[in-house]
């Protein structure tokens, strides 16, 4: 649950207009890297200033009363499991000091949420990977106290206790099983598929088995209990 108070706005680099904020996040979010690319330098251009500047000042900073989200535009890929993006834009800010660029990375929006957070609910690894690398803090919890690990174990409870259910309703369903030539591997592979680690488990093993999460304990209880 967000806050009810109301949070100051975060200190931007430029001061960009709200359609030109609205239009960097379109590009982020439909997956378009052509027009952001394009977009970005217009920008910084406009500005006099480099890419990394405008990349780090793309902030939806409408009131959440107003239907703003107060994310940045790393949010959207990271959400999307767009690792294209997300990588196009960490890499144009990376010439930014190491503080700047680890305060946007962590950027919370209204609810608290970084883009951590969003890519671990949605079990995106490539985009966990990405951030964690980039300074992204494990350790972070949003405004319902839950840091990206709990939100990955909840993902991954989820998702089993889902496949458990359907399996539940379909054991009492006469199976008929017709195989012919050529089926047997194919049945094979199914098996060993459904035997890999889900999404949301395999977010979580990276997270515990990287150095900057150090100290970290899987939190599959926890998340089991507020299902």
């Amino acid at each position: 649950m967000s806050s009810s108070t109301s949070k100051p706005a975060p200190t931007v680099l430029v001061a960009l207009s709200a359609e030109a904020v609205d239009d960097l996040i379109y590009d982020a979010r439909a997956g378009d890297l052509e027009a952001l690319n394009a977009d970005i330098a217009t920008l910084a251009a406009q500005h006099n200033c480099p890419e990394s500047h405008i990349v780090a000042s793309v902030i939806d900073m409408e009131d959440e009363s107003a239907g703003g989200t107060g994310s940045c535009v790393l949010h959207f890929p990271a959400a999307n499991g767009n690792s294209e993006i997300l990588n196009a834009l960490l890499q144009k800010l990376s010439p930014l000091d190491a503080a700047q660029r680890t305060a946007f990375v962590n950027h919370p929006n209204h609810s608290g949420n970084t883009p951590l957070h969003w890519a671990a609910l949605n079990t995106h690894l490539e985009c966990v990977k990405a951030l964690v690398e980039a300074g992204a803090d494990v350790a972070l919890k949003n405004d319902a106290g839950h840091d990206a690990m709990f939100l990955a174990e909840r993902a991954a409870w989820s998702a089993g206790a889902e496949e458990d259910g359907e399996a539940a309703e379909n054991a009492d369903e006469p199976q008929e099983i017709e195989m012919t030539i050529g089926e047997e591997e194919q049945g094979q592979q199914q098996q060993a598929d459904a035997g890999e680690m889900s999404a949301g488990r395999q977010v979580v093993e990276w997270l515990l088995s990287s150095e900057k999460a150090a100290g970290l304990e899987s939190s599959a209880t926890e998340a089991e209990k507020s299902s």
